[in-house]
């Protein structure tokens, strides 16, 4: 493959940043390291994206090959086939572009092996590990024991054959006000109220059903705002604390919890 097909608008070869200014790529990552630790993956992104990063313009240069060192699906280990792209494979890419431009732009994420800490805006923290070989975040601290039984699984014959190990504690995120919360006291309606059900300083937190690193970025930029994210919950929870109720009454009232089941079936699954 010829240099100028190698230097497209998404493909950026080494010498051409060193011809153009900047530092080899190479040099800016950690061949030798875990490559799958978000602060680590981030790096790739940012080494193939400095100059975007130097001028203020939109990620758009995918990395050479380093991605093959990662649990990131084969579909994205490097760009060389663009014109065979299918529709989804450009999408994704886009959204990994705009996953990892964001996480690079704010002060206010952090990394701790495979945890990304995020402080929000009006104080309060949330934390959940990068679990990129499931394509989820999970509960802070979780990851490294699932990327163990991840990488023992491949090594097995024929591991392509197999889904990955599925990953328990996938969507959990670890926030600082505790079990037994309160709402906090800026979020419209419901702030200062207690919530039930909330026995860990974790909660259940899915994204808007779309691909992985569209996921990420709502769940980010969701942890920074500080605020729809309590609506989320609260709402969620108060639901079954409503359902435990109407249990209760039905109780008193002799009635069986199972009809009670049947008539809210629909309440509780929308």
């Amino acid at each position: 493959m010829n240099k100028d097909k190698i230097n497209n608008d998404m493909i950026k070869s080494w010498e051409w940043f060193i011809e153009h200014g900047y530092t080899d790529p190479k040099e800016m990552i950690d061949h030798n390291g875990n490559l799958d630790v978000p602060e680590a993956f981030m790096q790739i992104f940012v080494a193939y994206n400095q100059h975007n990063i130097a001028e203020g313009k939109a990620w758009d240069t995918w990395p050479k090959w380093e991605l093959s060192s990662t649990s990131i699906k084969q579909d994205f280990h490097c760009a060389y086939d663009q014109e065979f792209d299918s529709e989804v494979t450009k999408t994704v890419r886009q959204h990994w572009f705009a996953a990892m431009e964001f996480m690079h732009a704010h002060e206010e994420i952090s990394f701790d092996g495979y945890t990304i800490i995020i402080k929000g805006q009006h104080g309060n923290t949330f934390s959940f590990d990068f679990a990129l070989g499931n394509e989820t975040w999970g509960k802070p601290g979780t990851y490294a024991a699932q990327k163990v039984i991840l990488d023992t699984n491949a090594k097995k014959p024929k591991a392509w054959m197999w889904a990955p190990q599925q990953y328990p504690f996938s969507y959990y995120v670890g926030h600082s006000l505790g079990p037994n919360w309160q709402c906090p006291e800026h979020i419209p309606k419901y702030g200062g109220e207690t919530v039930g059900h909330t026995p860990e300083s974790t909660f259940l937190m899915t994204g808007p059903d779309e691909t992985f690193p569209a996921n990420l970025l709502s769940l980010m930029e969701m942890c920074i705002d500080d605020a729809d994210i309590w609506k989320t919950q609260y709402e969620y929870i108060q639901r079954f604390d409503d359902f435990d109720e109407g249990i209760l009454n039905y109780w008193r009232n002799g009635r069986r919890v199972q009809e009670w089941n049947n008539l809210n079936d629909k309440k509780v699954i929308e």
